[in-house]
């Protein structure tokens, strides 16, 4: 039977998905700690524009760079890595320059750097952070200085643009399109503005999407770009490698909330179409029913019953015994549900995905030694 430890272990990419607040990123970072304590020289990538990843590994905070957790950070919480552990946060508008600087003609560099719409696009422009996450990941991978690499990514709506990114991005560079942009300047939008409906309503979205009117300069952008655009297909094409290639390994963090594992669902469906097949899953902040003595379950007609034994244990039949009964009560009916729709969920995932249960710890993961603890319930050991 295949164990997380095993899809980590055989994998170079694990990318971590989900919805938001199911402490995904608390995953990918345990994760990622794992595989440095294995021996492995492992970063974590997250794509997160909520930070939450340098809170995780107790930093102050991240840059674009991969930052060493120090040796001495994880002694100080007992921890001692046969591997490294590396992290870095994505830098959407510094990626897109250095995309440009790679692949853009020499002579074009400058020219498109400066550019007012390609200034706008890099920082702002629909789904632009998710192609970056994609072109970073692939710098990584074909980098070749890690030997595990673990990406966080976004929740689920930003995730599947994330998975979607390198079609996106293809679609985008469609000639058939972008001949309308790189037409010369003298041919004149106003011209094009009257001789194609279609085009002069492309373009008035454009401006609206923008805010920039100067429609001179988008066309100056996609005619200094039009080099880097022939490059782009190959970046496209890898991508599509490293995401749907035998390398990389798609783990899905929900919590077992009725709309929470919908979601989870919905995510691992969209990721069998996009052929980047789902290969864990990890529940997180599982609420652990009590059984004892053969009493299968306590339900709300029981709670008369709970009283009168916490009562006895305390020695007072006060308000103590029943607050702690009725918290007892509804703390085992939460549990049970949840363990019912986890029940439901199991059944639809395929067969050999290895679905891991992680409790509700009650409190933040931000700091090392907690990271750590989440291994016994992942990996099922210390």
């Amino acid at each position: 039977m295949t164990t997380l430890a095993d899809v980590v272990r055989s994998h170079h990419v694990i990318v971590s998905a989900g919805s938001g607040g199911v402490g995904k990123t608390t995953v990918a970072a345990s994760l990622g700690l794992w595989g440095a304590l294995e021996g492995r020289r492992t970063v974590v990538l997250t794509i997160d524009p909520a930070r939450r990843l340098a809170v995780s590994l107790g930093l102050k905070d991240l840059g674009s760079e991969p930052h060493r957790i120090p040796p001495d950070l994880l002694a100080s919480g007992g921890l001692a890595a046969r591997g490294e552990l590396w992290a870095m946060m994505l830098d959407q508008k510094g990626a897109w320059d250095a995309l440009v600087e790679r692949h853009a003609p020499a002579e074009a560099r400058e020219r498109i750097l400066a550019n007012p719409f390609y200034q706008h696009l890099s920082q702002t422009f629909a789904g632009s952070q998710e192609y970056m996450a994609v072109e970073q990941l692939c710098e990584l991978v074909d980098g070749g200085d890690w030997d595990l690499i673990v990406v966080d990514t976004p929740p689920t709506r930003h995730a599947l643009d994330f998975l979607e990114a390198p079609q996106r991005l293809g679609d985008f560079l469609d000639k058939s399109v972008l001949k309308w942009f790189m037409r010369p300047l003298n041919a004149g939008w106003s011209a094009l503005r009257v001789v194609n409906r279609t085009m002069s309503f492309l373009l008035q979205r454009l401006e609206q999407a923008t805010g920039i009117s100067a429609l001179a300069e988008i066309s100056d952008f996609f005619t200094s770009m039009s080099g880097l655009f022939d490059n782009f297909q190959a970046r496209v094409d890898r991508a599509h490698e490293v995401l749907r290639g035998p390398e990389t390994a798609f783990v899905v963090v929900t919590s077992a909330e009725e709309e929470v594992l919908g979601d989870a669902e919905y995510l691992g469906a969209k990721m069998a179409e996009l052929r980047m097949p789902l290969r864990a899953v990890v529940v997180n902040r599982m609420h652990e029913e009590f059984r004892r003595g053969g009493r299968v379950e306590v339900g709300p007609e029981a709670r008369e019953d709970v009283e009168q034994a916490v009562a006895a244990a305390l020695g007072d039949p006060g308000t103590a015994a029943r607050a702690l009964a009725a918290n007892f009560v509804d703390y085992q009916v939460l549990a049970r549900g949840e363990q019912l729709r986890l029940d439901l969920f199991r059944r639809g995932l395929r067969r050999g995905v290895p679905l891991v249960r992680v409790p509700d710890f009650g409190r933040d993961v931000h700091d090392l030694g907690a990271l750590a603890a989440m291994h016994r319930s992942l990996f099922g050991q210390a």
